[in-house]
């Protein structure tokens, strides 16, 4: 397993705990929407798909019972295991020459992939901004590409920690994207179909979990 925490320089014990649940969720979300772009593809009879999943599975936040060490002085170098009492575990993944990674997006860059493993990432992230109801991206998409694992994503949306941009980096994506072969079999939506009331109002719908037909 893979022990994380913030970093201790600009962090305290609050931010860490809050970037940690952010980020739990934040992962979960993107596990939510691979799963749901894979009942879109048997939707439409897409069935050449990568075998895509984040590095989600047994993960979960923790909070040490016991006293921390005790922090350094200023100018020593600080070798404790954990700096802040909460913490979260993930599956560590393998490391080493035979395991290659591959960053799909950035932050605010939307991916633009020709590969086929890039253009089925792309349709990910369409799907996405589509199945939230234009209220998701998930972004920063990056992954060990042996087994086809990704870590570490960014989500913009309104309230997802310290990396989310919310609407403007949605706007973004909806102009930068450009579609593939896989959007138009999966029918992913160009443009959003939204009326003057839905665009006027800060309503936040549900996720779907069906389709259009």
């Amino acid at each position: 397993c893979a022990i994380l925490q913030c970093k201790r320089i600009h962090s305290s014990e609050t931010d860490n705990s809050t970037d940690l649940q952010a980020k739990l969720e934040t992962l979960h979300l993107a596990q939510y929407f691979l799963d749901s772009f894979y009942r879109r593809a048997e939707t439409n009879g897409v069935h050449t798909l990568p075998k895509m999943r984040w590095n989600i599975s047994g993960a979960f936040i923790g909070k040490l019972i016991g006293k921390l060490a005790d922090a350094l002085k200023n100018g020593e170098e600080d070798s404790r295991s954990l700096v802040f009492s909460v913490f979260m575990v993930l599956p560590l993944l393998p490391t080493g020459a035979l395991c290659q990674e591959i960053k799909f997006s950035g932050s605010e860059e939307v991916g633009v992939n020709h590969d086929s493993l890039g253009s089925a990432v792309d349709a990910y992230a369409h799907h996405v901004i589509v199945d939230s109801m234009y209220e998701i991206v998930i972004s920063d998409i990056q992954g060990e590409i042996t087994s086809i694992v990704f870590f570490d994503p960014q989500c913009h949306t309104s309230d997802l920690g310290y990396w989310d941009r919310g609407q403007p980096a949605i706007d973004t994506f909806m102009e930068s994207h450009k579609c593939n072969k896989f959007c138009k079999a999966l029918s992913l939506e160009v443009q959003p179909h939204t009326t003057d009331s839905q665009s006027s109002n800060n309503h936040k719908g549900p996720l779907r979990i069906g389709f259009d037909s």
